[in-house]
């Protein structure tokens, strides 16, 4: 993480230290002209914090508890946060390694089905 994403993680959850932090391939328009930067997907105490900063700020944050669905698809090369009805964004382009790492945290019931 650059310094700006690292501050506006620091902005949003205090001083707490994730415990996950994992680049996906997914990018969102934040403000520069000809190019849109990657989101983060950052695991915060029971918080999955996604986040993405150029000259404007993107950042949502969802209770682990409340994405009881959450798993990869190997069809898309996916990380789907289910549900992510309110989300602005919910599926994550990345590779199955990292995936895996994060199933770890949210959703251990679907490493298993996944695997």
């Amino acid at each position: 993480m650059n310094e700006k994403e690292r501050q506006l993680l620091q902005d949003e959850v205090g001083p707490a230290e994730p415990r996950l932090v994992v680049l996906s391939k997914a990018k969102i328009d934040t403000g520069l002209w000809w190019r849109r930067t990657p989101v983060w997907l950052c695991v915060v105490g029971d918080q999955l914090v996604m986040l993405s900063v150029a000259r404007r700020r993107f950042i949502e944050r969802v209770s682990i508890a409340d994405c009881p669905s959450t798993h990869y698809n190997h069809a898309s090369g996916e990380l789907v946060i289910e549900p992510g009805e309110d989300l602005w964004v919910s599926r994550f382009p990345m590779s199955p390694g990292n995936a895996i790492r994060l199933l770890e945290v949210i959703n251990p019931k679907a490493l298993s089905l996944t695997l």
